[in-house]
């Protein structure tokens, strides 16, 4: 019994991720927002497997946080065309907590707030465009935001770190005895 149980939960748990991962063909405006934070992601993603020394930047931490700030402008602006920007509250939450996160985090990485290691971990490319993915399918679809949904997102977040991990095991890397590394800039 308990078995059975287990098996529908994960069947229904894998209808919700499905549900998600296909909601962007059924509108197709999502597509806009989603192809250059997907893209983005894995060409990233390449790079940074293949020359596995440069690390992330405040700069680029910085600018990681700006995208989750343009996202929720965007959401807003889908919210106020169909005119539901201030009639629908769970979606007007979310794109408030998505911009409130946003420009948090632009903050903290502006002036430095929290030690790099934090900063940079936080700002990553992984979580602000899982964050803005989850926001652009929440905003745009209507999926409930309960226990399954949260469990789906999981479940997605998890094959995406697998997909990511295949990425970085199927990368050539860059050999530095082969590239030599670049002569310092003479100081004025």
């Amino acid at each position: 019994m308990i078995q059975q149980t287990i098996i529908e939960s994960l069947l229904i748990l894998k209808l919700r991720s499905l549900e998600i991962l296909y909601s962007p063909l059924s509108n197709l405006e999502m597509l806009w927002l989603l192809i250059p934070l997907i893209a983005n992601l894995i060409f990233l993603e390449f790079y940074f497997s293949r020359y596995q020394r440069e690390e992330l930047g405040w700069n680029t931490a910085y600018s990681n946080a700006l995208v989750l700030i343009f996202i929720a402008v965007m959401l807003a602006k889908h919210l106020y065309e169909t005119g539901t920007l201030y009639t629908d509250q769970l979606k007007f939450t979310i794109i408030a907590i998505v911009i409130l996160t946003g420009i948090t985090l632009t903050l903290i990485d502006f002036f430095h707030w929290l030690p790099e290691r934090i900063a940079f971990k936080i700002s990553a490319k992984v979580p602000i465009n899982y964050i803005a993915f989850i926001a652009i399918i929440l905003v745009y679809t209507n999926i409930p935001l309960n226990w399954l949904t949260f469990w789906a997102f999981v479940t997605i977040l998890i094959a995406l770190l697998i997909i990511i991990g295949v990425i970085h095991f199927i990368t050539p890397k860059v050999r530095e005895n082969l590239f030599p590394p670049s002569p310092e800039e003479p100081e004025d």
